[in-house]
C-alpha cells in the first residue's frame, strides 16, 4: 500500500508491504532535517536512524578520512555528556545497541534502546542529539581515533570493494 504524509514543503509517499500495521508520518523540522517516523504499538523498542548526506566522496583532498574520523569521533564525548562512550554506555543499562558506518556518499548513525522503560527513549533522543550539536572532539581522543580509522582502513584495503 501507499501511504501519503505531508511534510511541511513536499508530500512524501511511504511505499509499505500490505500486512504492515505500522503508522508512519514524516516532518520537515524548521532546520531542514527530515524525519519519518514509524510507530508499531507492539512493539517495546524504539530505533532511531540520521543520515547525514556526507561521505568519504566529500573529504577535502587535503584530508582523506575526514567524514569517517568524524563518524568515529561523535560518539566520543558531547558538550552536554562529556564522558567518552557515554551513549553507548547508556543504551547498554537500558537494552540498546549503537553503530555507525561511513561510506562514499553518506554517514549513517543508528541505535535502538528498550522504549518500555519510562524517559529512557527521550533521554536517548537528547543524548544522540547532542553528537550534532554540540561534539568535544577532544585532544586525547584525536590520536587514538586517527590510529583506529588507520587501521580500520589497513585492513579495507586487502578488500576489493574498498579500493574502489
Amino acid at each position: 500500500s501507499v501511504m501519503t504524509a505531508a511534510s511541511t514543503t513536499e508530500v512524501i509517499k511511504i511505499i509499505k508491504p500490505p500486512l504492515d500495521k505500522r503508522k508512519y508520518e514524516t516532518y520537515e523540522l524548521p532546520n531542514g532535517l527530515k524525519v519519518l517516523l514509524c510507530s508499531d504499538p507492539t512493539s517495546t523498542s524504539a530505533a532511531v536512524g540520521m543520515n547525514v548526506h556526507v561521505g568519504a566522496c566529500s573529504d577535502p583532498p587535503e584530508i582523506p578520512g575526514l567524514a569517517h574520523f568524524c563518524e568515529h569521533m561523535l560518539f566520543l564525548g558531547t558538550k552536554l555528556y562529556p564522558e567518552e562512550d557515554s551513549f553507548s554506555k547508556f543504551l547498554s543499562a537500558n537494552g540498546g545497541i549503537n553503530n555507525a558506518f561511513t561510506d562514499s556518499e553518506k554517514t549513517v548513525y543508528y541505535y535502538e534502546v528498550d522504549a518500555s522503560i519510562d524517559n529512557r527513549f527521550a533521554e536517548s533522543l537528547l543524548r544522540f542529539g547532542s553528537f550534532f550539536r554540540c561534539p568535544l572532539f577532544t585532544e586525547s581522543a584525536t590520536g587514538r581515533e586517527l590510529n583506529a580509522i588507520d587501521s580500520e582502513n589497513s585492513k579495507n584495503l586487502q578488500n576489493d570493494i574498498f579500493r574502489l
